[in-house]
């Protein structure tokens, strides 16, 4: 029990960071005098760590062993986030949010092993359900604790709030968890491949987040970045073919399941974080929502995927076949999704709720049947190693999305401010019902400019939208090429999904 509790506080903590801070983004914006462009980066750096990082989890745990390794990372978490939340600048919070996701990469592959070594055989089963449980709280209560505790204390609480956690975890993983996984004689880490790795995808990110501000390959800094990013990866894709023992084995991807399973999944990061960006800034910033109500509206996303990925594992464990329960899965989410794309300025908040929770029906249908597709034909010895290149694309997709969708909001709300703001003059027919020409005073000019404001961001909003919606649209060939699987039902599920 205590092993438990050890590991539940950890994991909790690290899952609910990545939703609590998404409510609290509009007010971090203007705490930290940023833009759209720039805020997002608190979101991406932190997932940019994880899928840096999480590859070198296995060879660390050769290293150092299970038990330091998960001590260093709960403390290093918890200083982090202390100076996250103390941050005064955008360039002072990506920094330490890149940090606090680097070290907080290894907590869940390494409390899972805690928690099936502290298990007998029999037992393991109940140990993955409460310890998949405990990850699905944190999409359900880290908006609504996000909401909360920015609006009645500060957005900087949403990192203070991990201290108490890890501070638990601390004493009981120190107290009770035992010493295991230090290999006598530890696999080389191929830091040639990990540094190609690591460069290729911050470049890339860079390149992503960046272009719209610098008007794309105009600018020699977008152009330079494009050509490292390329080389990097190029570079880090030789490696992990050449040598023995590569960081990511990118061999295993002639499995088609694996590889398109993959795929699937990082369009699964796109649509989940994607819509995690996309709400909270038009719900505050056009809508008027306080960070309370965002968080509460948005709750019932978490709530839709914690009831489909139970009931998803029923369905998988009664012979159903994955691949309709995926395709159920993408009907929801995509129709969910398609909802939105009514959305307008005068919406009420049952047009959040009830979207939302299709789409996280959708997304729990749909994560689960994936994993399994994906590893049925993978040998034991090659789950791990899966494991890790699975794991990658769902938050190189998540963090992909986030970049995706803050430059087409901004880019489409600069084009839509043009296109609407030319219509703009006191002699437009359709402005005469709103303002007739001889009432335009000084006052005119300011409440009209407003007004311009929020529609064409509403115009880039519903564009975003369009963006999640093909992504869940784009699943379906991918699906339907992998072929049947044959389910033999012995693989974590709840747990790597």
């Amino acid at each position: 029990m205590a092993i438990t509790l050890a590991v539940m506080a950890s994991i909790i903590m690290n899952v609910l960071d990545t939703t609590i801070v998404n409510v609290a983004l509009p007010h971090m914006q203007g705490g930290l005098r940023a833009n759209v462009d720039q805020v997002s980066w608190i979101l991406t750096s932190y997932m940019l760590a994880m899928v840096v990082v999480t590859p070198l989890t296995g060879l660390l745990v050769e290293r150092f062993g299970q038990r330091h390794l998960m001590l260093a990372s709960v403390a290093g978490f918890v200083f982090t986030s202390a100076m996250a939340g103390q941050s005064h600048t955008i360039v002072e919070m990506v920094v330490w949010r890149f940090l606090q996701g680097a070290l907080g990469a290894a907590m869940v592959p390494v409390g899972q092993s805690i928690l099936i070594a502290s298990y007998p055989p029999e037992r393991r089963g109940m140990a993955m359900a409460t310890l998949g449980m405990g990850i699905m709280l944190g999409p359900i209560l880290g908006p609504i604790l996000g909401g909360y505790l920015t609006d009645d204390a500060s957005w900087r609480w949403c990192f203070y709030v991990n201290i108490p956690f890890g501070l638990i975890a601390l004493l009981l993983l120190f107290r009770h968890v035992p010493e295991a996984g230090r290999g006598r004689h530890p696999r080389p880490i191929d830091w040639q491949g990990f540094l190609a790795m690591a460069v290729g995808l911050g470049c890339t990110q860079a390149v992503l987040s960046l272009g719209d501000q610098d008007d794309w390959f105009s600018s020699q800094t977008i152009m330079t970045l494009t050509v490292v990013a390329g080389a990097s990866l190029l570079l880090f894709v030789w490696r992990s073919l050449a040598v023995d023992r590569p960081i990511v084995n990118l061999r295993l991807l002639k499995n088609r399941a694996l590889a398109l399973g993959s795929l699937g999944i990082a369009l699964f990061g796109l649509a989940l974080y994607g819509v995690m960006v996309i709400l909270p800034f038009f719900l505050q910033e056009h809508m008027g929502y306080e960070a309370q109500t965002t968080g509460l509206v948005m709750a019932p996303q978490g709530l839709g995927a914690m009831v489909s990925m139970g009931l998803a594992g029923r369905l998988l464990s009664r012979g159903i076949n994955p691949r309709a329960v995926a395709l159920i899965g993408i009907a929801l989410g995509g129709f969910g999704s398609y909802l939105t794309l009514s959305y307008n300025l005068h919406i009420g908040p049952a047009w959040i709720v009830w979207p939302g929770l299709l789409r996280g029906l959708g997304l729990g249908f749909i994560s689960i049947p994936l994993f399994t597709i994906a590893f049925a034909s993978l040998t034991k010895a090659d789950t791990a190693e899966g494991s890790g290149i699975f794991n990658l694309m769902r938050n190189l997709g998540g963090s992909v999305g986030i970049a995706l969708v803050t430059t087409v909001i901004s880019e489409y709300t600069q084009v839509a401010w043009n296109q609407m703001g030319g219509h703009i003059t006191p002699y437009a027919q359709a402005l005469a019902t709103i303002v007739p020409a001889h009432t335009w005073t000084a006052t005119t000019a300011p409440f009209l400019a407003e007004l311009l404001a929020h529609h064409a961001a509403m115009r880039g909003i519903l564009d975003a939208f369009v963006l999640v919606f093909w992504g869940f649209v784009a699943m379906i060939p991918l699906v339907l090429l992998i072929g049947n699987p044959k389910t033999g039902g012995t693989q974590p599920v709840v747990m790597e999904s």
